[in-house]
């Protein structure tokens, strides 16, 4: 079991009255659907998390989804490779231990330096008395279970979030999760950094403010082009609302670089983050998105920061009808314009039902680029968005996540351009 933990200490830096609401304005052309694939094992089925990569040696990239699926006993854990061009699937595996099992982060990457490349999945099981967290690290061509490990810390433990990266300067690649604990009194943020070939953890720290605390998304990048550093995303509740957390930690030793936190009204979180050089200039931006209360309805926020100060460069919050929430965010070039392009998923509701909604974001401005919005058959969310470069094609957006059929959740992948 991991028993190392230690508490930092905060500083509330509340932004709320720097920052206005700006309501998304600027017309956006329409993304038009590419292809798409849904499917359920025997009931509710839903893809939580996607990622991008050549995971099978075949020089093409492929699209990698886990999720989990009702098997009308319990939830099992699911993993499956598809082709990026024709969306079929061309590998799955499911599991659960003991009971329900969920799969919900993914990473891809060469974790133990063989040279072939990994599949690393995050979630957690239950174990009859408690959620334990789970990671486990798979081959990318035959999707067998190379390691795995578990853990819980007092009760409740899950993962949220998984990310790889060279941080030693070894063979391999590291993992790093990020994920929460509940201490009997309120969930803890924990943030590990494992051994990408042995499952080893190499550093740890927790950390609550106030009360409950909670790691939605992890990110790794270079910010001063030195050391890697680590970057979280998350909330934590102050005793009347919850404020969205960012956090940048010096990967080696897991000492925080820099901070800040903030709540609009009421409730705010991160919910993703994603790092990079947008505009080619000589500096790194981060993004983070999530949402926040207004006292009527959630409203989605999208705001791009200096990576080095913390300082924010940018800002977009708007709402569709009514709540409105970003899910999921990914950097990459998607327009084939000089800079890099932000891509957001997440979810609307019309009045009757929500709506899976996909934006295209100038990575230089932040105006919006195109945008999809749609439903199938009922209500329809997006939970993760990445950026595939398909050599016929150019540039498409995926979309993972799932649809009501009026009988059940159906997992579904929707390719946009």
């Amino acid at each position: 079991m991991l028993k190392n933990k230690s508490r930092k200490l905060f500083v509330l830096l509340s932004i709320a009255v720097l920052l206005s609401v700006s309501m998304l304005t600027n017309t956006a052309s329409a993304l038009l659907s590419q292809s798409v694939t849904s499917w359920y094992w025997t009931s509710d089925t839903n893809a939580s998390a996607t990622a991008v990569g050549d995971v099978n040696a075949d020089t093409k990239p492929e699209i990698v989804s886990v999720g989990y699926f009702s098997d009308g006993s319990r939830w099992n854990a699911q993993l499956v490779v598809w082709n990026a061009s024709t969306l079929v699937a061309e590998a799955a595996t499911s599991w659960f231990w003991t009971s329900n099992t969920q799969a919900v982060s993914v990473a891809i990457g060469d974790v133990d330096g063989d040279s072939g490349v990994e599949i690393v999945s995050g979630g957690s099981f239950f174990d009859g008395t408690r959620w334990n967290a789970q990671l486990i690290t798979w081959n990318g061509s035959t999707l067998v279970a190379e390691k795995a490990t578990y853990w819980y810390w007092t009760s409740n433990t899950q993962i949220s979030s998984v990310a790889v990266a060279n941080i030693s300067g070894g063979v391999g690649l590291d993992i790093v999760t990020g994920g929460a604990y509940f201490d009997g009194t309120r969930w803890n943020s924990q943030l590990i950094v494992w051994n990408g070939s042995t499952l080893v953890a190499q550093r740890v720290t927790t950390w609550f403010w106030t009360s409950n605390t909670y790691i939605n998304s992890v990110a790794i990048a270079s910010i001063t082009g030195g050391p890697m550093n680590i970057l979280t995303g998350g909330a934590f509740f102050d005793g009347t609302r919850y404020n969205s957390q960012l956090i940048i930690w010096d990967a080696a030793s897991l000492a925080v670089q820099s901070l800040t936190s903030w709540y609009w009204t009421g409730d705010t979180e991160i919910t993703s983050l994603a790092v990079g050089n947008l505009t080619g200039g000589p500096s790194l931006r981060v993004v983070t998105t999530g949402t926040f209360f207004d006292g009527t309805r959630t409203n989605a926020q999208l705001i791009v920061w200096d990576a080095s100060t913390l300082v924010v460069q940018m800002l977009q919050s708007w709402y569709t009808t009514s709540n409105t929430n970003i899910a999921s965010v990914t950097i990459g070039n998607f327009s084939g314009g000089p800079s890099l392009d932000i891509v957001t998923g997440g979810t609307f509701n019309d009045g009757v039902r929500n709506n899976g909604q996909v934006i295209a974001w100038n990575g230089a401005t932040l105006l919006p680029i195109s945008a999809a919005t749609w439903f199938i058959t009922s209500d329809t969310q997006v939970n993760s968005v990445g950026i595939v470069s398909l050599s016929t094609l150019g540039g498409r957006i995926i979309a993972g996540g799932s649809y009501f059929d009026t009988t059940r959740s159906v997992g579904s992948i929707t390719m946009w351009g």
